[in-house]
This record gives structure tokens, sequence and C-alpha cells, in this order.
């Protein structure tokens, strides 16, 4: 296989792709990303097919993979091999010169994203783990509902969300307005920041046609709980910008959100929810992390790998 390097994707729109690229590694999620340009792409190819591909946004700091997105990283094929990673991040090393160099990685059982051998190749290079975030993600197994995964206490609050008669749907975008002003007042009453603008999602949500939906608990026909999901891949679901309102914090809707939403994943073919990460540049969001594991999610690490010149 060959590497070849690609300014703001020029050329890149000529290729043929011998796989499908995870959704943050896709052509698509970059341009919408950076629709002014401002990146740089590597591949690896044969054929003139693209068998795997890293981007890295050009920063006045350094290059950086990908600091618009959940996590950065290479997206590879089946077929691709270590010696291959390793011509990938030689060419990396050699075009980036005397730029700082960061790579936000996955946990490395998220398929097609070449694993721990991605990570070894960067520190034979001289790369260093700068820290690494807890990750969290639930296994979909369709023979077993989410319930069977549980502690005791979140049954609880489940079964007391179905007694109330609460209500879950998979919101259309018309209601994309109504879901994000949900989300954006329940982050305000916590003191946390919304990571991303009215405008970028809805922007997105147009741009990259099938990737988002908007989910929700409701009582009659007020919002309870909120999350927005997107479709990393045909394995995998990110869900994001979860919220919940604090008038109902004795049902815990988030609960039943996520119940639900295990179930319409399950129906769906997916084989994974990614539930994000669960601490800041290391440092562990201690009740985050419970609520996730309480709701049956395993745990992973996700580095930050960095080469400083």
């Amino acid at each position: 296989m060959e590497v070849n390097f690609y300014q703001n994707g020029k050329g890149l729109e000529k290729r043929q792709w011998a796989f499908n690229p995870l959704l943050f590694q896709s052509m698509a999620f970059v341009r919408n990303q950076f629709p002014d340009g401002g990146y740089v792409s590597f591949t690896l190819e044969r054929g003139g097919e693209v068998h795997a591909i890293i981007h890295f946004s050009v920063e006045e700091s350094g290059w950086v993979s990908l600091p618009k997105s959940p996590f950065g990283g290479v997206s590879v094929a089946q077929e691709v091999g270590e010696q291959h990673i390793q011509a990938l991040v030689d060419r990396i090393l050699g075009e980036s010169s005397e730029n700082q160099v960061t790579v936000y990685l996955p946990f490395p059982e998220l398929p097609t994203t070449a694993g721990n051998m991605f990570v070894r190749c960067l520190k034979e290079a001289g790369f260093f783990t700068q820290f690494a975030d807890l990750h969290q993600h639930i296994a979909v197994t369709p023979a077993h509902r989410l319930k069977e995964k549980m502690h005791d206490s979140q049954v609880r609050r489940l079964n007391k969300c179905l007694n109330a008669g609460f209500i879950f749907a998979a919101e259309p975008f018309e209601k994309l307005g109504e879901v994000y002003s949900f989300i954006e007042e329940c982050r305000r009453e916590q003191g946390v920041a919304i990571n991303i603008s009215e405008s970028d999602l809805l922007r997105s949500w147009v741009n990259l046609e099938g990737v988002y939906q908007a989910f929700t608990i409701r009582d009659d026909q007020r919002i309870i709980a909120a999350c927005i999901t997107t479709h990393v891949s045909n394995a995998v679901l990110y869900y994001f910008l979860p919220a919940a309102s604090t008038a109902y914090n004795n049902y815990s809707p988030m609960v039943l959100l996520i119940v639900q939403l295990y179930t319409w994943a399950a129906e769906q073919g997916y084989i994974l929810i990614d539930m994000g990460k669960s601490s800041v540049r290391g440092e562990p969001q201690k009740g985050l992390f419970s609520f996730k594991e309480k709701m049956g999610a395993e745990v992973g690490s996700a580095p930050c790998l960095t080469l400083r010149r």
C-alpha cells in the first residue's frame, strides 16, 4: 500500500473506498466541520482505493486529530496491517515537520480504528500519552434486555417511570429546536456548558443526512429527558447531549430513555452504544461514571497522544 497526503481534501473526492470509514473520519463529516479548509489528510491506498484515513486540523499550536469530534485517530479497512500503519505514521512525521502533533483516540475496541496497533506505532515514533480519559459503552445484545445488565436501583427507577406512563419517542427534525432548547435549559440549570450551538447542530443534521437523531421522554407533552445520537457506523451508535429535568429527579427519566434507546438500537442492528467519556483530560467525573456503570456500561480507556518537537 502507498501513503498519500492531501490538503483540504483536494483530490480525495476522486478516490474510491475499499471500506466505510467511521463517521468522524468520513469526508462528509470533515467537510462539514471544516467548510473553510484548514485540515490535512493521510490515506493508505492500493489500486486507487482508500484502505485507511486520518485527518488533522492545522492550528497555531500544531496538528490535532481531531478537535471538533468525539475522537480522531485512524479509520481502517480490515486487511490493513501494522506495517501499513507504521508507514502511515512515518509519513505523518515527515509532513508535519516541526509541528506538535496530537491525536485524540477512541477506546481501542471500537471497530475499524486499528485498535492498539496504532497506539504502538505512535509510541515507537516518540509520541507519549498526555492523558487517558475514561470511556464507557454498552454492548447491544438483542437476546438480552438492558434491564438484565442494570443495577437493581436503576431497575426500580425504570419501573417507576413505566408506571408513571412516560412516553419515549424518536423525534423528527421539526422538533429539534424544542429538544435543543430543553437540553440547553437543563445544562444552564446545572452550570454545564453545551458544546455545540443550535445552528451548528441544525447545519450538521441537514448536511449529514441520516446521521443524527433526537430522542425524548415526555410526560404527556412535556419533555422531561432527551439526548441526541449519531450514526458512527452500521455497528456503532454514539449518544451525546443527554439532559433530564431536575423537577423529575425522583423518577430519573434518563434511565427509561437509555433502556428504550437500547431497544431501538438493537432493532436497527447496532452492536454497541458509545456512551462517551466520563472524565475531562483524565480527571474522572465520578457521578457521570457511576450512572453509566449502573446502566450496564463497560469501561475502556481513550488516550490522547502527543509528539512535541
